[in-house]
């Protein structure tokens, strides 16, 4: 049989072995399971010739008397039984050891001393301060405190409590002040200058706003003004109450409307 162009018989020959020769599903299997056995058996020899040699059975004959190789000697070490031991001797009794006074003098050196080896005293600041031995940390409280009753003890500390509340108000209030003060101190000690709600000039405060009164020559102006905004008020007061009566009388009349018809009834006769 010819082969086609471009094909030769290896392509065929190869499929054909795959399938019936050593590539076949058949032989691969075999062959897994024959691994596996061989695999199985040589677990089970290893087991029985080391359970068969025991290696940690054999001892080793040790000579104590010949140098090893590094020069140190060997030394047998042998068990003995403690009923092979004799009982030691009781001790004789113990003489009692004084001890003597211990001398807690400082020991006097002779010659240049550096200094003492003493702690640093006190600054001014520390002496001042309350420290553990001071008699006022451990003053016991007065008898009156514990005459008080239970409400007088709670008065106390709320009031305690009320002028601390004053006082962050009060300091809250100063650094308030601070920052909307604009005056100055001249070197004679007056004050200049615009602060709470004051002009100072010198030993001289001035309230603000400033009102001067009305000037010479134009009462009648203001007076005329006056009159004139008054009046605008009036009227509009007055225009308020009357479109309010307005709107009463029309509810008024439209709640008695409402009152006939329903009086009246259905006159049409139609159902």
């Amino acid at each position: 049989m010819s082969n086609r162009p471009g094909h030769d018989g290896s392509t065929r020959d190869r499929a054909w072995l795959n399938s019936r020769g050593l590539g076949s599903t058949r032989v691969r299997t075999i062959a897994f399971g024959a691994s596996i056995a061989v695999h199985l058996v040589g677990i089970l020899m290893y087991t029985a010739v080391s359970a068969i040699l025991a290696p940690d059975a054999f001892n080793l004959p040790i000579n104590t008397d010949a140098p090893s190789d590094q020069g140190t000697p060997l030394i047998r070490l042998i068990d003995i039984l403690p009923e092979d031991l004799d009982r030691p001797e009781d001790p004789e009794e113990l003489a009692e050891i004084e001890a003597g006074q211990a001398d807690a003098r400082r020991p006097e050196i002779q010659g240049i001393r550096l200094g003492e080896l003493l702690p640093p005293p006190n600054n001014a600041a520390e002496r001042l301060r309350p420290n553990l031995v001071d008699a006022r940390l451990w003053a016991a409280p007065p008898p009156e405190f514990f005459e008080l009753t239970i409400e007088q003890r709670e008065e106390l500390l709320l009031s305690e409590r009320i002028v601390a509340w004053y006082d962050s108000v009060a300091i809250a209030r100063a650094a308030e002040d601070r920052l909307t003060d604009w005056t100055f101190t001249d070197s004679n000690g007056g004050r200049w200058g615009v602060a709470d709600g004051k002009i100072y000039l010198g030993d001289i405060a001035l309230p603000l706003p400033l009102n001067f009164g009305t000037p010479v020559g134009h009462r009648d102006i203001e007076a005329r003004r006056v009159w004139e905004f008054e009046e605008i008020e009036r009227q509009s007061q007055r225009y308020l109450i009357e479109q309010s009566w307005k709107e009463r009388a029309a509810a008024i009349r439209a709640r008695r409307d409402r009152e006939r018809a329903a009086a009246r009834g259905d006159t049409t006769g139609i159902r």
